[in-house]
């Protein structure tokens, strides 16, 4: 699911990978709640969409979803085209998500 926020042209945006949880959450959360608009990423919709519910229950309206799988290309690019629809540029990246058993040299 696909979330859209109205987004002033001189907000900060930052991407937090597997932001639904744990670390990713919380920082979601400090930086939604210094101004900055975060776009919460997941491989799972429902739990990317329960974070950003619970983000929003704390008052933090700043924070839209996006489902994404950082080892799958397809999902990569679907991410950026809407990143670049939707705020044309990036200021911070959190790259918080974890790839277990994988290793550069596997394509």
């Amino acid at each position: 699911m696909e979330g859209a926020i109205s987004n002033l042209p001189s907000r900060r945006v930052a991407v937090v990978t597997g932001g639904n949880k744990g670390i990713g959450l919380e920082v979601c959360r400090q930086l939604a709640a210094t101004g900055v608009t975060v776009v919460l990423t997941a491989r799972d919709e429902t739990r990317g969409t329960e974070a950003v519910e619970k983000l929003k229950g704390m008052g933090l309206s700043y924070v839209v979803f996006h489902q994404l799988e950082i080892t799958d290309n397809s999902s990569i690019v679907r991410f950026a085209d809407f990143l670049n629809k939707l705020f044309g540029k990036l200021d911070i990246l959190v790259n918080n998500a974890a790839i277990v058993g994988w290793s550069a040299t596997q394509k």
